[in-house]
């Protein structure tokens, strides 16, 4: 009995040896991409700054030794033969999106101008682990021409300026949100022929944008003016050098319920307004309380409707959070409070409270903020 008893525990290790080895990775390497599907060879894209613009790249898939899917990147080369300049992930997919604004910054690391037309060639590599395959498929040849931004574009922006808020000290310059790659939006009061420019940075190394002729300019040393006094919204887009102002006219609280209650709230600065001690006193109808309200900012004489997600009927709660909160645009098609809306808390009901919209780049959405004052 005592002899078989080994042989059965010597049996059990070996094959726990022998399960070891089969958990450890074995390393046997991957095969390169052989072909590339799209986009075809010499094919021309005139690049977009919009967020929406992509272009897809797809090839044929590697195969990887121990069975599992290899990871990708698309690579590209200034040149034929040339070193790799740039590098996208593509993850274990054979294919991907790559937005015009990142083959931008690719044609920038070819050498190619702003603005300017030229060419940069693609090709796929694949790996798995620590193993890497060569290049193999032959690179094509990507047409295009560039975005006529700025070859660097910055992280943040600031506005500053005598005709600003802050007024000239950088320390008090008003940040900027960013809504996308090299795009910007301030909520600022500006000060009719004084000017302001936007800056990269507080630091020392920054870089100065003014506007020459109706676009932005990192060359010219005078700053920029408006014509007439008043708070605007500036859109800035960097990939373009683009730059729109819109002057806010008047922003309107609307509540539903009690209408002839309704009025412009204060603009405060730095991108907020304020609608202050306001009596909420919800409405009885046939199908529930009335809570409903909106606002509607005016831009240059044109209604939209900042409001909740679209199709939200729903009122906050306790374990609602400041997501409730945030604010959509749409233009103003007439139903003062149709899809877009929010619904004031139960408990403000018969309350009196400081309504405070927040526009600024403080924040990392566009919000407002009830608070009881009585």
């Amino acid at each position: 009995m005592k002899k078989i008893l080994n042989i059965l525990m010597a049996a059990l290790v070996l094959t726990g040896i022998s399960c070891s080895e089969d958990l450890e990775y074995k390393p046997g390497g991957v095969t390169p991409v052989q072909t590339l599907l799209l986009p075809a060879d010499n094919y021309y894209v005139e690049l977009q700054s919009a967020s929406t613009a992509t272009l897809r790249f797809s090839w044929e898939p590697a195969l990887a030794a121990d069975g599992q899917l290899p990871h990708y990147e698309v690579v590209f080369f200034g040149k034929p033969g040339g070193e790799i300049i740039y590098r996208c992930d593509a993850g274990s997919s054979t294919s991907v999106d790559i937005v015009h604004k990142e083959i931008n910054r690719i044609a920038n690391a070819a050498g190619i101008d702003v603005g300017a037309d030229g060419a940069v060639y693609w090709s796929v590599v694949s790996s798995r682990g620590v193993d890497t395959a060569p290049v193999v498929a032959t690179p094509r040849r990507l047409e295009l021409t560039r975005l006529l931004g700025f070859n660097v574009i910055p992280d943040q922006l600031f506005l500053t300026g005598e005709a600003t808020e802050g007024g000239s000290d950088l320390e008090n310059a008003c940040v900027g949100r960013r809504t996308g790659d090299g795009e910007f939006t301030f909520y600022q009061q500006l000060e009719a022929g004084k000017g302001f420019t936007f800056v990269s940075s507080k630091g020392d190394d920054r870089t100065t944008y003014t506007v020459v002729n109706g676009v932005l300019n990192d060359q010219s040393a005078e700053p920029a003016t408006i014509d007439r006094s008043g708070v605007y919204r500036i859109k800035l887009d960097l990939n373009v050098r683009g730059i729109t102002f819109e002057h806010i006219d008047r922003v309107e609280f609307n509540f539903a319920p009690r209408t002839e209650d309704n009025g412009n709230m204060e603009y405060i600065g730095n991108g907020c307004w304020k609608f202050s001690d306001y009596n909420v006193k919800f409405r009885e109808e046939s199908w529930g309380l009335d809570q409903r309200y909106n606002f509607h900012p005016v831009f240059d004489g044109v209604t939209y409707v900042w409001a909740g997600t679209k199709g939200n009927d729903s009122s906050p709660s306790a374990l609602s959070g400041a997501e409730y909160y945030i604010l959509t645009e749409n233009l103003f098609t007439g139903d003062a409070y149709g899809p877009e809306k929010f619904k004031f808390h139960s408990d403000f009901n018969g309350k009196k409270v400081d309504i405070t919209l927040i526009m600024s780049g403080d924040v990392e959405n566009c919000t407002h903020v009830i608070e009881i004052v009585g």
